[in-house]
């Protein structure tokens, strides 16, 4: 199994941030209304986006699409979180 590296873990922080700041600006739910409402698994979408799993991207489309919202705007939202020099391989 392979272990996260302190720049992974940096990651999933920040696309959990990300994910969250979305979900109450569009939903004003709490994480478990809005996981009952759109059918996504309480647990996964706590995990999500507290950053502790690495999420794979068709689960944070179904969060999206349940948000209203596109996976783009997500993705662009978490670049500028990240800064234009954040590199997740390489040196």
């Amino acid at each position: 199994m392979e272990q996260k590296t302190e720049k992974s873990r940096y990651f999933n922080k920040k696309l959990g941030e990300t994910l969250k700041t979305f979900r109450r600006a569009k939903t004003n739910c709490t994480a478990v209304k809005f996981a009952e409402d759109y059918g996504i698994d309480k647990g996964n979408l706590n995990r999500m986006e507290n950053g502790v799993i690495d999420s794979r991207i068709s689960n944070v489309w179904k969060v999206a699409e349940a948000m209203g919202v596109r996976l783009s705007d997500i993705i662009r939202a978490l670049e500028k979180e990240l800064g234009p020099d954040f590199k997740l391989g390489g040196k």
